[in-house]
Order: C-alpha cells, then structure tokens, then sequence
C-alpha cells in the first residue's frame, strides 16, 4: 500500500517537529566542548562578562560564585585580563566526548602556563556543552557512571 500524500505530509511534519524539539535549546556556541572553549576565549578577549558566565556549568557557576554573575563580573574586572592571557595561549590537542553527558578538552603542553591544569572539563546542560570543574557533583556523578559503564577508563600512571 502507498501512503496518501496528505499522510506523507503528516509524516514529514512529525519528524520535522520531532526533530525541532529534540534541538530546541541548544545554543549553537555550546553544540561541542571546543565550540564552548572557543566562545569562552573570545568572550574573555572581548571582557563580556555575559557571554562567559553563559559557558559556564550550573555547578560551577554555584561552586565558585555562589550563582551570582555579579560576584563572575567583579572576578574578571579584577583578574580578567590574566585569565584572558591564559586562555588565549591554550591550544587545543583533543576533545574527547566521553559520552552525551561528560567530556573533556586536553591542551597541547606546550601552550599551559606552569601550575595549571591541562584540561576542561564539559556538562553537557540544557542549551549545550559548559565548562566546569571536577569538584562538580554532577560531574563527578556522571564521571563515574560512564566509568562504571565501561564508557571511559582512567589511564594508569607509571613512575
């Protein structure tokens, strides 16, 4: 049996509205862990203040500012031309999606300052992939779920 063309047309309007919600509330700036890192950098350069709180995990934002953008504002007035600095040298050697939840983003070596770390970590939130730290306790959960899974393995370190 062949579909009518006013079924078809049902059909087509399924998906397409299926496919519009599934994407509705993704920000184009957060679709991957790097797209954020980079939205991040050049809202550094720029001193918007708005645009990289934006980057930042839920958890982060209540972890480090108390989920007060103010508090992220007097932040970089005060050292947002340093971490601008920062940021702006780390290059990127691998972005790794863990699964559709956790990732992280590895900085070539030769581009991270002594004493800080050469990794982001990345949530993926409602409107994409945020930055934020391994002290986040969905992070962490999700962490250690995928670990469980068998969907990452912790490297092992030699001496």
């Amino acid at each position: 049996l062949l579909p009518t063309v006013k079924s078809t047309h049902r059909l087509l309007a399924v998906f397409v509205v299926t496919l519009l919600l599934n994407c509705a509330g993704e920000d184009p700036r957060f679709s991957t862990p790097a797209t954020t890192f980079r939205t991040y950098r050049s809202a550094l350069a720029a001193g918007d203040a708005e645009t990289s709180w934006s980057c930042l995990s839920t958890g982060y934002r209540r972890l480090e500012y108390g989920e007060d953008p103010g508090l992220w504002t007097a932040h970089l007035k005060r050292d947002g031309r340093d971490e601008s600095r920062q940021i702006r040298r780390l290059e990127i050697s691998q972005e790794t999606l863990i699964n559709e939840r956790v990732a992280f983003v590895q900085f070539d070596p030769s581009t991270v300052e002594a004493g800080h770390a050469p990794f982001f970590y990345f949530l993926h939130e409602t409107d994409g992939w945020k930055i934020t730290t391994h002290l986040d306790s969905l992070f962490r959960l999700e962490l250690e779920g995928a670990i469980g899974r068998g969907e990452f393995h912790l490297p092992i370190l030699r001496r």
